[in-house]
């Protein structure tokens, strides 16, 4: 069987993908000149190839003729290919915004679902058929099941003191839902960070590309403090929230992937004015305490950490929903899932060349 990815220059998708291909084995095309760098960089075990236009990865993808074209976003339109392959869909993250559920699932041939939250919402807006989906786990989060990473280890590669308690700030990107908290909040999470802490700030990677004005504000801010250290166009959240003792999210896959770690969390609500947000897109935030007025983030931080078990059964429930069997084997359940979907399909397409002839 010959399996290839598709990745543009989205590089926070790569760990939705990379694991899985270093599995099931395959080849990684994309348009994206840093997303190439990290592949080369980081996975050299994964073969990748950079072709500048959809005309050159179209005509690539014509010779390979994969049997599958695993993608973490809605490509398959982008990519237009003319053979006939099946399109399987990976996703990039858990979250539950609703770009998540959205109506393109339906264009592919095979989800892989992270767990039963998932399973139940898509279900729900009738987005699964009965052999369309596999509930496999999350293979970007199997290095934390596995034990791979130390907390002291991670702040001291970033340049911070372990002794300290150590907090990451990680929101989303802005857009037009008001899921950011970086216009309301994120000045004084910055600007106010109490004497003994290290903060931690990594920016959705979008941030630097499409939201210069918030960027430069976060880039200044840090540079006023060195217990900040500032990750701006980093790849993969999984390894840099091992060093954090507490979570500041808003609405984000972060803060699903940070249950993972079993420790506590701040919310902040972003919204600039009374805006109704959906309770399904909120849901994580019964995980910790919810901040929406300004003045009160650092207050509700300290708590927080000196009570780290006050949501710790919340937030054991919630992972256990967000994530099928956290044992550290997503990426090889994910591979069988691939496989056994391709030679079902391609016995399914023996037998009607069989029926044809007869």
């Amino acid at each position: 069987m010959l399996f290839a990815y598709y990745v543009d220059n989205s590089i926070h998708q790569i760990p939705s993908f990379i694991y899985i291909a270093k599995v099931l084995g395959g080849t990684v095309l994309t348009d994206g000149p840093d997303a190439i760098k990290i592949l080369r960089q980081d996975f050299p075990d994964v073969a990748a190839e950079f072709y500048a236009t959809r005309a050159e990865l179209q005509q690539r993808l014509a010779e390979l003729q994969p049997e599958a074209i695993i993608q973490t976003d809605y490509s398959k339109a982008f990519l237009n290919v003319k053979f006939d392959t099946a399109h399987i869909q990976v996703f990039h993250g858990t979250s539950d915004k609703t770009y998540g559920y959205s109506s393109q699932v339906r264009e592919y041939d095979l989800l892989l679902l992270p767990g039963e939250r998932a399973y139940r919402t898509m279900a729900a807006v009738s987005l699964l058929k009965q052999d369309n989906y596999a509930i496999i786990g999350y293979p970007k989060a199997d290095r934390v099941f596995n034990g791979e990473f130390s907390r002291d280890g991670t702040v001291q590669k970033l340049g911070l003191d372990p002794a300290l308690p150590t907090v990451l700030y990680a929101p989303t990107w802005q857009d037009s839902k008001f899921n950011t908290s970086l216009p309301k909040f994120g000045a004084e999470v910055l600007s106010q960070l109490p004497a003994g802490y290290n903060l931690i700030v990594k920016l959705h990677p979008n941030t630097k590309r499409y939201d210069r004005k918030n960027y430069r504000m976060v880039e200044s801010l840090a540079k006023q403090n060195p217990r900040i250290k500032l990750l701006g166009y980093e790849y993969d959240v999984i390894p840099i929230m091992a060093g954090a003792d507490l979570l500041i999210a808003d609405i984000s896959s972060v803060a699903h992937e940070f249950l993972c770690f079993d420790r506590p969390f701040v919310f902040l609500d972003p919204r600039p004015f009374p805006f109704p947000f959906g309770k399904r897109k909120t849901w994580v935030w019964q995980c910790g305490p919810v901040v929406k007025e300004k003045g009160q983030v650092w207050s509700e931080v300290k708590a927080a950490l000196v009570h780290p078990e006050a949501y710790a059964e919340k937030r054991r429930s919630a992972r256990d929903e967000v994530f099928y069997q956290p044992d550290g084997r997503a990426a090889e359940r994910a591979a069988e899932a691939i496989r056994n979907f391709v030679e079902k399909r391609r016995k399914g397409r023996r037998k009607a060349v069989d029926n044809d002839r007869d």
